[in-house]
């Protein structure tokens, strides 16, 4: 894997991605996440509503 760009602005999104090379072929990703796909993994994402409440 290579990254074969300078970063550029996703027109989606506005965040940065790069053009990477892998042994398939080469893909934009964003910079940070290096996923084809706008926004955060799923993963990544917390609900306020999920938080853990203290004891007692």
């Amino acid at each position: 894997m290579s990254i074969d760009s300078v970063p550029q602005t996703c027109p989606r999104c506005r965040r940065p991605t790069v053009l990477m090379s892998h042994a398939w072929g080469r893909q934009w990703v964003h910079v940070g996440t290096w996923r084809p796909q706008c926004g955060n993994p799923h993963w990544a994402v917390h609900s306020a509503g999920h938080r853990a409440r203290p004891a007692g």
